[in-house]
């Protein structure tokens, strides 16, 4: 019998102990410069060190974790730069991605994304910061995969994990948190009513007080 995970059919150890570790990270369970020890987390998962070691390959691939050669596997830890530049990236696909959805708006498009609406307006407290979060993720990539490109979105995708750790940084204070409710429910009444302008500035908006937050944290930590 397939072992499961969130519901969903985990087809080998390695997929399992890919998702622990990869879960780890984006929870910040696991956080930026914490070492991968892979014979603990093999004794932790009781399986061999053949599946962490090749489900810690898979994430360094990805980016969320870095291999210092000869000596050890950490967890990423982006730079001011790195932030800047991918939030340089997000701010360039994703009004591309705005443009073209509002290209392809239709009516179920239109009935998708009043669902959105009302899930990010139902966030109406701090405390659900971690369901604002998973319903911010899907809301974007469902923007991204409106665009019609797929190489957009593969693109846009591997860079969203290299971005997830630090996401709840950039919601820290509840006044924010509030900020980004808002911009998400003007973003998605700005694309219904196909007005590119407006959709593109709520956009931008959101995104760079965003990196904003989380630029100023990483400048705490050099502190």
């Amino acid at each position: 019998m397939p072992l499961r995970t969130n519901q969903k059919v985990i087809l080998t150890i390695k997929d399992q102990v890919y998702q622990i570790i990869r879960d780890n990270i984006l929870s910040e369970q696991l956080k930026p410069g914490d070492r991968i020890n892979e014979v603990q987390i093999a004794k932790d998962l009781n399986v061999s060190r053949s599946p962490v070691r090749s489900a810690i390959n898979e994430l360094i691939g990805e980016g969320l974790l870095e291999s210092i050669p000869n000596k050890f596997v950490k967890v990423r830890k982006l730079t001011e730069k790195q932030i800047l530049d991918i939030y340089e990236l997000r701010l360039l696909v994703e009004g591309y991605a705005v443009e073209k959805t509002i290209e392809h708006l239709d009516e179920e498009m239109k009935r998708m994304l009043c669902d959105f609406r009302d899930q990010f307006i139902a966030c109406s407290t701090y405390a659900m910061l971690d369901t604002y979060v998973e319903i911010d993720t899907q809301f974007h990539e469902f923007l991204i995969k409106a665009s019609g490109n797929d190489v957009v979105y593969e693109t846009l995708h591997r860079v969203a994990l290299l971005i997830n750790p630090f996401r709840v940084i950039s919601l820290k204070s509840e006044k924010r948190f509030i900020e980004s409710i808002d911009e998400h429910i003007e973003l998605i009444e700005a694309i219904c009513n196909k007005n590119l302008e407006k959709a593109r500035e709520r956009c931008k908006t959101h995104l760079t007080l965003a990196k904003n937050e989380i630029v100023n944290y990483l400048k705490t930590l050099h502190h």
